[in-house]
């Protein structure tokens, strides 16, 4: 669905306001928001951003979507008819936590606290380890998150691998950088690992790619390697 962003006022001058990314990743791009009368009419990248240097991720690009969408959630809705006869009555924020609370715990009563599985998107900081205690508490072993498929294999491989988290180094020029199955064009992790890496490829750095598909950093790498899905230990 494509957004307009458009002030009612489209005569009044756009105010620049410089703010940082709202966790749609890692939180870290410094932003430079247009604003005119009270909308968001427009965000880029600051270019003295000191980790984001100007770049931004096309989720920073287009997070004004979350503000303006028309199926925005911005108050908790109680189901009141059948399943997907879409009606819906507006509760308040104590009612619904009482009211899970409530369903969860006669769940754990009926099936056992292991039947519930706990979930959780982005971000996956301090609220991912938080959750994790709401399911010890409860009694499950059950948690599903990002985490869980993005920032932990990395650092439990790096740990057993090199004893320590390694960070690649895109703070200073190198010769060759190898992008193994992550596509950080469309993330920009930190605020700082695609537009780091995009200033070295500006700086004549080679790029190598290992990945299935042809992402926009496969498409400007010197060699593309476009294993098949599974077979990443056999190359390595």
């Amino acid at each position: 669905m494509v957004l307009s962003f458009r002030s009612e006022n489209m005569l009044e001058k756009i105010r620049w306001v410089r703010t940082h990314c709202s966790r749609m990743d890692h939180g870290g791009c410094t932003l430079l928001v247009g604003v005119q009368g009270n909308r968001v009419v427009k965000i880029k990248g600051a270019p003295d951003g000191f980790l984001n240097k100007g770049y931004i991720c096309p989720k920073g690009l287009h997070s004004a979507e979350r503000l303006y969408h028309p199926d925005r959630l911005k108050h908790p809705l109680k189901r009141v008819g059948p399943r997907g006869s879409n009606q819906w009555q507006r509760i308040s924020w104590p009612e619904a936590l009482d009211q899970v609370a409530e369903n969860l715990l006669k769940i754990k009563h009926t099936h056992g606290a292991k039947s519930v599985v706990f979930g959780q998107g982005m971000p996956k900081g301090l609220e991912h380890f938080s959750l994790i205690r709401l399911a010890n508490l409860f009694g499950s072993p059950n948690v599903i998150a990002v985490q869980d498929v993005c920032h932990a294999p990395r650092e439990i491989a790096g740990l057993h691998t090199c004893g320590f988290y390694p960070v690649a180094d895109f703070h200073h020029p190198t010769q060759l950088a190898l992008i193994w199955g992550s596509n950080v064009t469309s993330t920009n992790e930190e605020g700082e690992i695609c537009s780091l890496l995009l200033q070295r490829l500006g700086e004549n750095t080679e790029l190598i790619v290992v990945d299935p598909r042809r992402t926009g950093l496969a498409k400007r790498a010197k060699f593309w390697l476009p294993i098949r899905p599974g077979t990443d230990s056999a190359l390595a």
